[in-house]
């Protein structure tokens, strides 16, 4: 048949990040407790609190499984790359002789998702598929790999990169993982639809049998172009988040600088309210503004660490080989992860200037509104004072100046005066507040 090949495997390579940051150590644990439900229940796991660029965590190292379908064999290979962890689940037609038909990788796919705790928060996962031709085919390299890319992905457009791996060919489909996808349908789980994969089709068993020494690369590889992608992404969210922030500030910020706003006689607590307000949500922004450059930090390294495994992997092949398309990806990261997050950083810290001298604004017509009041209160008081000792001051001459001998002088010219003291000396108390208040105002 024109889409056969001999011993069809298919290799899932999954990451899930033991720590990230601000991680705290119960929830460590339960990354942890979530990566080992993957493997089967009786791994003896290994994973001393070391840093650490490759480590094997269990034993042994190759974990065989039994398929569900008893024509098939696999195995599991866990290991931690740093703060991430990484698991290959292989799966094969346990037949090394006779031809298989492309859509055997379905029947694998079946059998490698059935060994999956679906739960398990994922930064990324990679399909690797190879397979050799039988001797003597004259069978398209490109058509049998479409069709297998097809067995396993059936609503997806072929749109391969292209280049030669141990004589033989190799396509990589699933460029931009994560990128198209909308803010509000990323998902973390191994339920996500979106895909990366790498299809070898090799010209005979050797070439084949020679590729498993390279799987070590392959993980590593994949891992830090997942961590990339991850990054990314998440870039985006906090992108998002600190967009947020700005437009909530701003509407606080719009709401004071309205020009009825101090003239109303607003209470100085509402507007230390949404001082505070605005406070709070400004910690905010600082902190997702110093997580956009943490996963720039997390592009660049892992970015240096793909290219670095990437030339390895090169020279290990020979110069026959032909592995500049996975650079693409590289150069995708360097020029748009990077100089988006970039500028983006610039924005924001532009942004954060702009709310600081918000805050300052707002917080100085707070101080001059107080200020003012308690200016005013002082006024009422020295106006309210000079009146009441004023009346103070009056109420016992007037009885005097109105007992009956005093009467016979000026204030019997005034009975009201002696009639009603306590409401003239008021009204003479009154006058005088007065003039003290304008004499306060015109010496201002």
């Amino acid at each position: 048949m024109m889409s056969d090949l001999i011993y069809p495997t298919l290799d899932l390579f999954l990451y899930a990040l033991k720590t990230s940051l601000n991680t705290t150590d119960a929830e460590t644990q339960k990354k942890q407790a979530a990566f080992l439900e993957q493997l089967p229940s009786n791994t003896k796991f290994y994973d001393p609190d070391i840093e650490t660029e490759y480590l094997e965590i269990t034993h042994p190292p190759q974990i065989n499984f039994v398929a569900h379908n008893k024509t098939l064999e696999g195995y599991y290979y866990a290991v931690r790359l740093n703060d991430t962890y990484g698991l290959q689940i292989d799966c094969s037609i346990n037949n090394q002789t006779e031809t298989q038909p492309a859509n055997s990788f379905a029947i694998l796919k079946t059998e490698i998702e059935q060994k999956l705790n679906k739960e398990l928060a994922i930064i990324g996962k990679t399909w690797l598929l190879s397979g050799w031709l039988p001797e003597n085919s004259s069978q398209n390299h490109e058509d049998i790999a479409k069709k297998c890319y097809y067995a396993l992905f059936k609503d997806t457009p072929w749109q391969p990169d292209k280049g030669t791996f141990l004589d033989g060919k190799v396509f990589e489909v699933g460029r931009s993982q994560y990128i198209n996808q909308s803010l509000k349908n990323v998902s973390t789980s191994l339920n996500s639809n979106e895909h990366h994969a790498i299809i070898t089709i090799y010209n005979n068993r050797e070439s084949a049998e020679k590729a498993a020494e390279f799987y070590k690369d392959w993980m590593g590889l994949f891992c830090y172009r997942s961590k990339i992608s991850w990054a990314y992404w998440q870039s985006r969210l906090v992108k998002d988040s600190l967009l947020n922030h700005y437009k909530k500030i701003e509407e606080n910020r719009k709401i004071t600088n309205q020009s009825n706003y101090w003239q109303e006689n607003q209470k100085i607590t509402t507007s230390r309210q949404i001082l505070n307000n605005i406070d709070r949500i400004l910690q905010q922004y600082t902190i997702d503004l110093l997580n956009l450059s943490f996963q720039k930090q997390i592009i660049e390294i892992n970015l240096s660490n793909y290219q670095l495994r990437l030339a390895l992997m090169k020279e290990k092949a020979g110069q026959n080989n032909q592995l500049d398309f996975l650079e693409k990806f590289s150069e995708l990261a360097n020029k748009k992860y990077l100089p988006q997050i970039t500028k983006d950083i610039e924005n924001m810290q532009l942004g954060l200037q702009l709310l600081e001298d918000t805050i300052n604004a707002t917080r100085s017509r707070i101080e001059v509104e107080k200020s003012e009041r308690e200016r005013n209160f002082q006024e009422l008081v020295a106006v309210a004072g000079a009146g009441i000792a004023t009346v103070s001051l009056l109420q016992s001459p007037a009885k005097d100046f109105c007992s009956k001998e005093s009467r016979k002088d000026i204030f019997e010219k005034i009975p009201y005066f002696c009639d009603y003291p306590f409401s003239s000396s008021l009204m003479v108390g009154i006058i005088v507040g007065f003039m003290v208040w304008w004499l306060r105002k015109r010496w201002r």
